[in-house]
């Protein structure tokens, strides 16, 4: 597993890059004793409001400038009273938001890659939202990976991108990273899964959009118990 998630940064796979490349003028590599859970009273409180406003802001730009659509929504209540690993096709730059929305009252860690530490305002923005980097440098990796384990076992979600990189607008699977799933069954936890998909616009987006708009689909959890 150590390997797996070494090796997404050193994939050459045009389907297992970035396209998107923002301005990193930042240095960030993860260091032994980080933070990953952010347990204590401000950042927990902090990480709650920043979550309001992300709900405030993009529930409803979401659904106006994305046309978003939700579905299989039942399925989340499922697993509302344990931790669990929840996964998704990465296919758009705020994607993220849909799952914050999704989810608005579990405690979510995103797993994400150190690069986006690098990004200005992005960097402590994803921060507050407990974006955890996945650790470039191999002597971290168990102490990541101890972590995800102690935010499941307190009954939070542990958010994945199997496929890593962000592909926007991308309708097909790309192969997964086998770290979700790992974590999920180390820790005997359900996966939650959702897709996201795209459809023809219809209605007034016809006149308003030219990509596509999008369906969010809940599926059923996978026990791996």
């Amino acid at each position: 597993m150590n390997t797996d998630m070494q090796n997404n940064t050193e994939n050459s796979d045009p389907l297992e890059e970035h396209v998107l490349h923002f301005w990193q003028p930042y240095t960030f590599k993860t260091e032994e004793g980080y933070d990953y859970l952010r347990r204590g009273f401000f950042k927990r409180l902090t990480n709650t409001l920043l979550r309001i406003v992300v709900a405030i802001l993009f529930n409803p730009l979401n659904r106006i400038i994305l046309g978003l659509k939700v579905e299989g929504r039942e399925n989340i209540r499922k697993v509302k009273h344990k931790g669990y690993v929840f996964i998704t096709n990465h296919v758009h730059a705020v994607d993220c938001t849909f799952i914050d929305c999704l989810i608005p009252f579990k405690r979510l860690y995103y797993v994400t890659l150190e690069s986006n530490f690098q990004i200005p305002v992005v960097r402590h923005l994803i921060r507050i939202l407990n974006a955890v980097p996945i650790p470039s440098r191999t002597r971290c990796i168990k102490e990541f990976l101890d972590n995800m384990d102690k935010a499941i076992a307190y009954g939070s979600v542990v958010c994945m991108y199997p496929e890593c990189y962000l592909l926007p607008y991308y309708k097909g699977v790309r192969k997964f990273k086998k770290g979700a799933f790992h974590i999920a069954i180390k820790n005997k936890c359900p996966i939650l899964p959702m897709v996201v998909t795209f459809r023809e616009p219809d209605g007034i987006f016809r006149y308003i959009k030219k990509n596509p708009c999008i369906t969010i689909t809940v599926l059923n959890p996978v026990y791996t118990e």
